[in-house]
């Protein structure tokens, strides 16, 4: 099982203003003052070796996660995040395995995790065979919505490629191809979907947009045998914990709330994604520091990893 992270963003596509470049560009340059920068691998070198908020960008696009395996291409959800996937499928190489076949799931459909898909380079070619899932009723009206004339100049109707419609059954196992995928009802506004994947003896499990609110004990033990030994588990840790009490009833958690279930679940890694638009890079790393410190000081002996979800980043479980 691989998974490529194509969109971490909540809410709304956040590129990296000016400033922020800027105060990057500035961090770099001092650190690169009286550095050996005389040859491309001493440069190369360099830029290993700068803190991640100077190396890498969290990146600012919406939603968006691959789950493959070299013969089956999942999706979830459609952010923009998708419109990346699409010219990068377009490239062909390991992707023409998949006979231009995708399954594209979804959590639910907000603007941020649809905004992509009148985007995605694959729905114009009549090759294409997407193949499009959801708990939700209605998907193909819901679809269609996204591009009516009002708000996008091609109807969903008009893309040539092959769309079919796959209703799902909230907590019911589904096979497709080698993996099992379940979907389970998450607590956001306007009904919202989690997903677990297991392929061979893996799990990734995909747990954005949801709020753990005074949580009763039949839902923190749903959530846990859900979680259960996931290898990863992307969660939503939009807040810091105080805005997630400022902010109650939004749909969101936080990263501390993250690690609770995940040690109590077995996980053994947890992204935490699903970033707040306000937030830039250095915010976005300190809320990972500070869920290390939290895991460490209530759960001493756990060996969760927690590492802040980065725009790009790829997990490689086939191994």
């Amino acid at each position: 099982m691989y998974i490529r992270l194509w969109g971490v963003r909540g809410s709304i596509p956040t590129p990296m203003a000016t400033e922020q470049y800027r105060h990057k560009l500035r961090k770099v340059l001092q650190r690169a003052h009286g550095q050996d920068l005389s040859d491309e691998s001493k440069v190369d070198a360099f830029v290993e070796e700068l803190p991640v908020t100077e190396r890498l960008l969290v990146g600012g696009d919406t939603t968006c996660i691959e789950v493959s395996d070299g013969e089956t291409c999942l999706v979830v959800d459609a952010g923009s995040g998708i419109r990346r996937l699409g010219l990068e499928m377009m490239k062909g190489g390991r992707y023409a395995n998949y006979g231009g076949a995708v399954h594209l799931l979804f959590s639910h459909h907000h603007h941020d995790h649809t905004c992509g898909f009148p985007f995605f380079v694959p729905g114009f070619l009549p090759t294409s065979d997407i193949r499009l899932h959801g708990v939700h009723k209605g998907l193909e009206a819901r679809m269609a919505g996204l591009q009516v004339g009002e708000y996008f100049p091609v109807p969903l109707e008009v893309m040539p490629s092959k769309k079919t419609y796959h209703q799902l059954t909230v907590d019911k196992p589904y096979r497709i191809g080698e993996f099992t995928i379940t979907p389970t009802e998450l607590n956001h506004p306007g009904d919202t979907y989690g997903y677990r994947f297991e392929w061979r003896d893996k799990v990734f499990v995909v747990a954005s947009d949801t709020e753990f609110k005074n949580p009763d004990e039949e839902t923190i033990e749903h959530f846990t045998a859900f979680f259960r030994d996931a290898d990863y588990l992307y969660f939503d840790g939009q807040y810091t914990v105080q805005e997630a009490f400022v902010k109650e009833d939004w749909g969101h958690s936080s990263a501390m709330h993250g690690v609770d279930l995940s040690v109590r679940a077995g996980v053994k890694c947890l992204l935490v994604g699903h970033h707040d638009p306000a937030y830039d890079d250095e915010t976005i790393v300190s809320i990972e520091e500070d869920a290390h410190m939290y895991r460490d000081l209530l759960y001493p002996d756990a060996t969760l990893d927690v590492i802040a979800a980065i725009e790009g980043a790829t997990f490689d479980l086939s191994e």
